[in-house]
């Protein structure tokens, strides 16, 4: 099955992979507020994004999908239920980086007194990455589903 990608989509994909860039990016000695600075910035493109799609984009989608085949009405459910989560891990993920952003500071030079803290951050913000990668590509696919989808021989 061949998906042709709408531009907001593409700038998703170009955010996510940034991001992404940045959380696996080693910190180097005397650079944690860099790479802090560098990763904020990414995640604000990106989070306003996110928002974007969860809050217009799927929405419009999710209509589409179910004016064209409403038997497709309990994958929706899902995929809005998806949403709302991917909406609670990103307030949790920024308040997260919040205070990463304010505590870090303190800690240069000695950047192994917060390394702990530096794993969890990209741990968690790699694993936001791919919830959101998982659910645009399920998006994509039900949204192609409900216009191609082989529904018998009608009387």
């Amino acid at each position: 099955m061949s998906i042709t990608h709408t531009e907001p989509e593409l700038e998703l994909q170009a955010s996510l992979a940034r991001f992404e860039t940045c959380l696996e990016t080693p910190v180097v000695a005397g650079e944690l507020i860099g790479w802090t600075d560098a990763l904020q910035g990414a995640w604000s493109g990106l989070s306003a994004q996110v928002r974007q799609h969860l809050t217009e984009l799927h929405p419009r989608l999710y209509q589409q999908i179910s004016n064209q085949d409403p038997e497709l009405l309990p994958r929706t459910e899902k995929l809005q239920a998806e949403d709302t989560g991917i909406a609670q891990d990103r307030a949790v993920f920024d308040r997260l980086l919040q205070h990463f952003v304010e505590h870090t500071p303190r800690f240069e030079p000695d950047e192994e007194k917060i390394a702990n803290h530096t794993r969890s951050l990209v741990s968690k913000g790699i694993a936001l990455v791919n919830r959101v990668r998982k659910q645009e590509v399920a998006v994509q696919t039900w949204f192609v589903e409900a216009f191609t989808r082989d529904r018998g021989v009608a009387d």
